[in-house]
Order: structure tokens, then C-alpha cells, then sequence
């Protein structure tokens, strides 16, 4: 049609109205719209994104930074050290249960009555954890002289007749409502909450020779005599083993130890030759083969116990040597127990959960800026490992019984609420504020000039 002409209806074709149903060409639309529609129909270059990219991943990584920042120091740790306790509840659970079952059922006529009576002192231990895991650690400090007074009363208590009970030649137990107490498990953690205090009040004295002797004779001396007098020879050891962890971190002198050490040598060995069944002990440690059906039946016997069971073991609850071949096999022979239904495998694991244990709290100790906390850490780490090592060394007869139960996993209620109470303690420690401060302790200083009372030693000053 010729431009100009009118159409068949008599309208111009520039003036027709579009129904609303169709969609104008893209330059009649609005401005924004019109270059989005630009925007996504243009061809973008290579790697036209990347900056884009970039910075998603730097929103995300702020993100991360900042929940890092939100998460409490010691959080790691603290998770780490409930997964390896609780393992070892568990792993002590079950082994208590069948190592108990011969003994429970032949005594009192139920595999169950010992495994019940542990179960009611996990779940008061789990409760003691958790309560002390809320309980600011500062407060021990506070109150370590008097828990001290009141241990040692309570070793005293157990020597008086009529109030402590004596079982096999033993005066370790106090009954209380029909179930013991052993203070002497108490008395291994007030003795280091007591140490560790003196040396933040003091710190400066545990370098030198009668600050050092004046630790041992407070924290070590009173807590080991009343203990040895009970006697428990294997509790005293870890004792001191736990007491001078904490002054070796204290910042002790390496002389003072090695004197410290020649001493409780001669101590110790004077103590063994007084008591025939000690020297008894140590005779059988050096020969057991010598006299297997008497003085060396428990080393044989765990031996035997150990080496029956070869890599897997022979099943749990399919030990023969609980029913009556091995003494103690619920307490202090426990660790043949295991060896002989878990095997090689269920040892190492059983040591590799006491390596997480102790390296959690040494972490936590390590990680603690403030002193008590770091000391109180170290000691409880200690005497944990410590006295897990003394069990399973004597059970693999590389060192001499001293009748001590395996953490977490011997029966033995006190023992149990004790130790997991003493792990509460460390969870506080992990993750309290004061802890990742940086602040210095009350007394870090010596006085000025080196003298208590202040005077320099400087006669010069002395003049002026």
C-alpha cells in the first residue's frame, strides 16, 4: 500500500490501539526494564563473573572468621576431654560388668549387684562433672586450705578403731549409710589444689631451696604418712607423682628434685624392707616364676590372663580367669580382665583413650594463662595418667603391684566420683574467661629487693 493512503477502516496504521494482551517492543518499556533485558541478553566475557566470585568467597570467609571469633577459647579441648572420659565410663562399664559377674554371683547370688553398684556411683560422678564443670575453678583456691584440714581429718578418722573399717589387714574405708569412703582419693586432689595455691600465692619461693622444702612438707609429707600408715603405698605414689607435676610446672629447680628424689628412694625403700609383704611384692615383681601359686600368683596370673587372649581375646564374658584364677579382677587385676577377652586391640585402645584424656587436659593447661588453673590442670592430668600407668605397668609386670584401680574403669565408687569430679574441675578450666587472659597473678613478684620486708639489700639505700 502506498505510504499515505488510509486503510480499508479508514484509520491511520500509526494511530492503531494494541490490545492490552500484547507486548510492546522493547523500546517502548521502561528504562530499567529495558536494561535488564540488556544486561542479560548481552554476551559476557570470559571470566566476566570473577570478581563477583571473589567476592562471595570473602563474605564467606569473613562469616567463618567471625564464628570462630563467637566460639569460646578451649572449646576443642573441653569437647575432646568429655568424649575420651566418657568413652572410659563406657569402656569401664561394660568391663566392670563382666569381670564382677563370677564374684557377684558366687557372693552375693546376682551377676548384677556389683555392675549396679558402679552404675549409681557413674551417674553420681556424671552429675559431680557437670556440676564442677559450672563452678569457677578460682573457688578452689579459695578453699583449698580448709578441703585440706577436712581430708586430712578424714585420714585420721580412718585410723581410729571403730570408725574406719579394716578389710584384708587394710584401715582405707569409712562406712557411711552402708557404703564406703576412701579419703585417701580425696586427699591426692586436695593436695594439689593446696600446692598449687601456695605457689601462686608465693611463686617465687618454689625456686628456692626452703620454699621448695616447705611445699613438700605441707602439700606432700602430711596427706603420705597418714595415707601409709593405712597402708596404701599405690595411692601415696600417685600422690606425689601428681603433687610434683605441679611443682615441676610451678617452676621448681631441677637440683631440688633430684635431692626430693633420692630421699622418697630411700624413704620408699625403707618402707618396703619394714613391711614383709612389701618386700614380699618386690620379691615376686623381680621372680614371679619363682613362687607362681603364692607370693607371684597375681603377676602370673595376669600374665596368663593377658597372654590367653593374644590379638582379639577370647570374647567378652568368655574369661576364665575370673572365676577365682585371678585375685582383685574387678579392681586392681582388671587390666588382665581386659587383655584376656579384648586382646592386644582392646588394650591399645584402652591406652589410647588415657593418651586422649591426658593430652586433652594438658591442652587445656598448656592453653591457660592464668597460674592456679594451669597448675591445678597439670596436677589432675597427672594423677590420672599416672595412676594408670602404675595399674597396667603391674598388670603387665614391668612394675611392682601397689594395689591401685584403673581410672574410670576398676569398680570402686569413690574412686569414680573422684576422678570425674577432678575432669569437672578441667572442663572449667577449658573454657572460663579468666583463663585465656592474660593477666599477672597476685604475688608474681617477689618483694623489692629481694627481702620479705621490703628493705633492699643495698647498703648504700640502706645509708640514704
Amino acid at each position: 500500500m502506498p505510504s499515505g493512503s488510509r486503510s480499508s477502516t479508514g484509520e491511520n496504521p500509526d494511530q492503531l490501539q494494541l490490545p492490552d494482551w500484547v507486548t510492546p517492543p522493547p523500546e517502548r518499556r521502561h528504562g530499567a526494564e529495558r536494561r535488564s533485558i540488556d544486561r542479560r541478553a548481552a554476551p559476557r566475557p570470559p571470566g566476566g563473573d570473577l570478581p563477583e566470585r571473589r567476592g562471595n568467597e570473602r563474605r564467606v570467609a569473613e562469616r567463618r572468621r567471625a564464628a570462630a571469633v563467637r566460639q569460646p577459647p578451649g572449646g576443642a579441648e573441653r569437647r575432646v576431654l568429655v568424649f575420651a572420659a566418657m568413652l572410659l565410663l563406657a569402656y569401664g562399664l561394660v568391663m566392670a560388668y563382666s569381670a564382677s559377674t563370677a564374684k557377684a554371683y558366687f557372693q552375693y547370688g546376682s551377676s548384677f549387684y556389683l555392675f549396679e553398684r558402679q552404675a549409681v556411683y557413674a551417674v553420681l560422678g556424671v552429675g559431680a562433672m557437670v556440676l564442677l564443670s559450672r563452678v569457677d575453678y578460682i573457688w578452689w583456691r579459695r578453699l583449698a586450705v580448709p578441703l585440706a584440714v577436712l581430708v586430712t581429718l578424714g585420714l585420721v578418722a580412718v585410723l581410729v578403731p571403730g570408725v574406719g573399717s579394716q578389710i584384708n589387714g587394710a584401715r582405707r574405708w569409712i562406712i557411711v549409710g552402708g557404703q564406703s569412703v576412701t579419703p585417701s582419693e580425696f586427699a591426692k586432689l586436695a593436695a594439689v589444689m593446696l600446692v598449687a595455691a601456695l605457689i601462686v600465692q608465693r611463686p617465687w619461693e618454689v625456686r628456692s631451696a626452703g620454699g621448695f622444702a616447705r611445699l613438700v612438707a605441707i602439700g606432700i609429707l602430711p596427706p603420705a604418712a597418714l595415707i601409709m600408715l593405712e597402708p596404701d603405698l599405690g595411692t601415696t605414689l600417685v600422690l606425689v607423682i601428681a603433687v610434683v607435676a605441679v611443682l615441676v610446672a610451678g617452676g621448681a629447680r631441677l637440683g631440688h628434685f633430684v635431692i626430693f628424689a633420692l630421699a622418697g628412694a630411700l624413704c620408699v625403700l625403707a618402707l618396703i624392707v619394714v613391711e614383709p609383704y612389701r618386700m614380699t611384692r618386690l620379691t615376686a615383681f623381680l621372680h614371679p616364676w619363682r613362687d607362681p601359686q603364692g607370693s607371684g600368683m597375681q603377676t602370673v596370673q595376669s600374665l596368663i590372663s593377658i597372654a590367653s587372649g593374644r590379638l582379639f581375646g577370647v570374647g567378652l564374658g568368655n574369661s576364665i580367669q575370673k572365676f577365682g584364677f585371678l585375685p582383685e579382677q574387678a579392681t586392681d587385676s582388671i587390666t588382665g580382665i581386659i587383655g584376656e577377652e579384648m586382646g592386644l586391640v582392646g588394650l591399645l585402645a584402652l591406652i589410647g583413650l588415657y593418651v586422649l584424656l591426658a593430652w586433652a587436659c594438658l591442652r587445656v593447661a598448656l592453653d591457660c594463662k592464668e597460674r592456679f588453673g594451669k597448675l591445678l590442670a597439670v596436677g589432675i592430668a597427672t594423677g590420672i595418667a599416672g595412676q594408670a600407668l602404675i595399674n597396667i605397668g603391674a598388670a603387665l609386670g614391668v612394675l611392682p603391684l601397689t594395689g591401685v584401680p584403673l581410672p574410670l574403669v576398676s569398680l570402686g565408687g569413690t574412686s569414680l566420683v573422684v576422678v570425674l569430679a577432678g575432669i569437672g574441675i578441667v572442663l572449667n578450666i577449658a573454657t572460663n574467661r579468666r583463663s585465656h587472659i592474660v593477666a599477672t597473678p597476685e604475688g608474681s613478684d617477689p618483694p623489692r629487693g629481694g627481702r620479705r620486708d621490703g628493705r633492699s639489700h643495698d647498703p648504700r639505700a640502706r645509708r640514704r
